[in-house]
Order: structure tokens, then C-alpha cells, then sequence
């Protein structure tokens, strides 16, 4: 996340979410509501700047406004809806030790897992990936969670650390 650090702006971002999401953070689905939490403060910031950089000169601004609401939606959507594969895949990161997950993109279900995890945690800066090809558009990922991290962001959020979640819910 860019602003990793700057708790400041981390709050503001959490605030403007609870306001635009009634009931934010969603206790009966932590996942999903961690989800969305990593996804706007992270991934939804740098995507709008880019929409505003490529906006043409002419553009008008309220075209801009549009897109850049549409974006947010989408990306919210499609946190919300990584949700269970999110938490599976922490689930088999954690059952690492702490080391790399492997997860092979021959399996769809492994495939699945590696795209919640890389589109929310690595774009988020909450977990690193690397990528292994193995041919023909075939890949193994590796990935490892930053826990201390997201558990903190659980918790700025308003939920148990993930780890207490993973705990509390029978995988």
C-alpha cells in the first residue's frame, strides 16, 4: 500500500468506507469485509490516479468522476466476491509455517486461490508473489502473507486479527 505507513491517511480511507458501505465492517463475513478494507485503501487509490492521468485534456471531469465511481464499485464487487477464496487460500498460508504457499495454475480451484490472493494481498502489499512458468500459459505461484500486517489491518478495520479469524472459523 503506498501510504503503508501513514496511519492518517489509512483512517481517512477506512472512514470514507464506512460511509459508503452501511454496517462496514460486516462481522458475520470478516473475510469479505477484509476484502473490501484492502481493496479501497490500497488498490482503488492507485487505480484512480491512473484513470485521472490517462483523462485527456478535453475530457470532462464529471466523464472522469463517472468512471472512477464505476471503478470503485467494481473493485468492491469484486473483493466482496473473492471473499471465500481469499480465506481459503489464507487458510493454506498459514498451514505453511510461514513459508511460500505454492499454487499451480493447472488447477482451477489452486487458480482461484492465487487470484484472490495476488488481486487483494500482493496488490495491497500485504503478502508477496512470485511466478514460476511452466509453459503453455502454465504457472505456479508463490505466496507469502505478510500476517503482521494483515492482522493489524483487521484490526484498524474493526475485526479479530486473521489469524484469530481463521481460528474462530471451521475451515
Amino acid at each position: 500500500m503506498e501510504h503503508r505507513d501513514d496511519s492518517t491517511v489509512l483512517d481517512e480511507r477506512l472512514a470514507e468506507l464506512r460511509r459508503r458501505r452501511r454496517g462496514f465492517p460486516d462481522r458475520d463475513e470478516p473475510f469479505a469485509s477484509l476484502a473490501e478494507a484492502v481493496v479501497w485503501c490500497s488498490k482503488v487509490p492507485a487505480e484512480t490516479r491512473v484513470l485521472e492521468a490517462s483523462a485527456g485534456a478535453r475530457r470532462p471531469m464529471a466523464d472522469v468522476a463517472e468512471d472512477e465511481e464505476r471503478l470503485r464499485t467494481t473493485e468492491l464487487e469484486r473483493a466482496r466476491a473473492s471473499a471465500l477464496d481469499l480465506e481459503n487460500g489464507l487458510r493454506l498460508a498459514r498451514s505453511t509455517g510461514g513459508r511460500e504457499l505454492a499454487l499451480d495454475s493447472r488447477d482451477p480451484a489452486e487458480d482461484r486461490l492465487a487470484g484472490a490472493l495476488i488481486s487483494i494481498l500482493v496488490a495491497g502489499d500485504f503478502a508477496t508473489a512470485r511466478t514460476e512458468d511452466l509453459g503453455n500459459e502454465q504457472y505456479r505461484y508463490y505466496v507469502t502473507v505478510d500476517w503482521a500486517w494483515l492482522d493489524e489491518m483487521a484490526v484498524r478495520v474493526g475485526l479479530p486479527p486473521v489469524t484469530s479469524l481463521l481460528d474462530e472459523r471451521p475451515g
